[in-house]
């Protein structure tokens, strides 16, 4: 008896998903929870979009991101090499917890909570500066430039770089490899002068402080260490809260009993915040998973070295685990989702996430009574991007 053949690789990460991904992961989740697809790098991977599914493979340990598991089939982003090995996203076991407890000493709760009055300040300048009528755009207004401060200021970069931060994360999330590759050098470039000056010129920030520090053994981070982890902080830190922002203020805008039932409560707006995490969350899918063993996820059988992708965007709408997934319930009861990941790579900078999307929608609510959309929400255009997915623009009127 001949051995079953693995299925045909699907492109699921097609422009109707570009436009829509809502209605692919509906799609397939009446086919399964776990599917073979073709990534645009074009390599093949298995695709986890059960909700129970997905949780579990964040979190089993025979799913590992080290590249020296990865089977034959994978082809390595057009990323610098920097940015794929030693870094805490690519690390497993112990080699990942000790550059973990760098990131973890970094986004300590007391150092997120301190932060709380400058991410205010911010927040209310910026509608000052709005005036107290017209129209513009909230990305450009509001859920850019709020991110982009913060983690300058925590990274210690300076004003001028700071505009480069769009510009890599459109284009290194983006699906266009050449353009990946060359947003990528030029990345790398700043990273590399950004640690040269903080070795010499060290200040009240993260940097400095991984510079410094020494882990357990008394050894302190080299210079490859240092870009992963600046990395991961630029564009897991960054990019994720502008889209959650931008992306949770269109849901709102677009449902307007819930917006004003949050404006005349806003101490809701925290337990909102999750159910908008839920539905809107940014990190659609993880990054890429290598099985270190056969095994099986979902009645699938992985072989050892396949691919495993991860796609948390379609496991927190899953109609197995949520009633009417596809709407905004903030009395949704147990809320519980994978927005921020699961396991041993959960997210280090979630807390600091969610008090900045929670301070920008509250702010907008309170300051800005006449707020609404001044375009169709289905004409708003998103980054094409199947990792993390952002709004390009939102056209409001206040």
């Amino acid at each position: 008896m001949t051995a079953p053949q693995c299925p045909v690789a699907h492109e699921v990460f097609d422009q109707q998903y570009m436009r829509d991904p809502y209605g692919t992961y509906a799609s397939l989740h009446e086919k399964g929870p776990v599917h073979r697809i073709m990534t645009p790098e074009g390599f093949p991977a298995w695709l986890v979009t059960g909700f129970e599914e997905t949780r579990d493979a964040l979190a089993d340990r025979r799913l590992v991101r080290s590249i020296e598991y990865a089977g034959e089939d994978y082809r390595t982003l057009p990323l610098p090499a920097e940015f794929s090995t030693k870094t805490v996203a690519t690390e497993d076991g112990a080699e990942h917890m000790r550059l973990r407890k760098f990131m973890n000493k970094s986004f300590a709760i007391k150092r997120v909570r301190a932060l709380r009055k400058r991410v205010v300040e911010l927040t209310d300048g910026y509608i000052d500066a709005m005036g107290e009528s017209g129209e513009t755009d909230l990305m450009t207004a509001i859920a850019l430039p709020l991110p982009i401060t913060i983690t300058g200021d925590i990274m210690g970069v300076p004003d001028e770089d700071r505009a480069n931060f769009q510009y890599w994360t459109d284009s290194m999330l983006g699906i266009n490899t050449d353009v990946v590759r060359e947003a990528g050098a030029t990345m790398l470039g700043f990273l590399k002068r950004l640690i040269d000056d903080k070795r010499t010129n060290p200040g009240d920030d993260i940097f400095s402080d991984w510079i410094a520090w020494t882990d357990d053994d008394g050894k302190h981070l080299d210079d490859h260490e240092l870009i992963g982890l600046g990395f991961m902080v630029l564009l897991g830190g960054y990019d994720t809260t502008v889209g959650m922002i931008g992306g949770g203020m269109l849901a709102l805008l677009n449902d307007r009993p819930k917006l004003e039932r949050l404006r005349a409560n806003p101490e809701q707006i925290p337990d909102a915040v999750e159910e908008l995490l839920r539905l809107y969350g940014t990190a659609h899918t993880g990054v890429r998973r290598f099985a270190t063993e056969d095994m099986a996820i979902g009645g699938v059988d992985i072989k050892k070295g396949d691919v495993v992708l991860c796609s948390m965007g379609a496991a927190d709408r899953d109609p197995l685990r949520f009633e009417n997934p596809d709407e905004v319930d903030l009395d949704r009861p147990n809320l519980t989702h994978i927005a921020f990941g699961q396991g041993p790579h959960y997210c280090p900078g979630s807390e600091l996430g969610r008090m900045e999307i929670a301070i920008a929608i509250e702010t907008l609510l309170r300051r800005l009574p006449n707020l609404e959309l001044a375009a169709p929400a289905d004409s708003v255009q998103w980054r094409e991007a199947y990792l993390i997915r952002a709004p390009k623009a939102i056209p409001i009127r206040y």
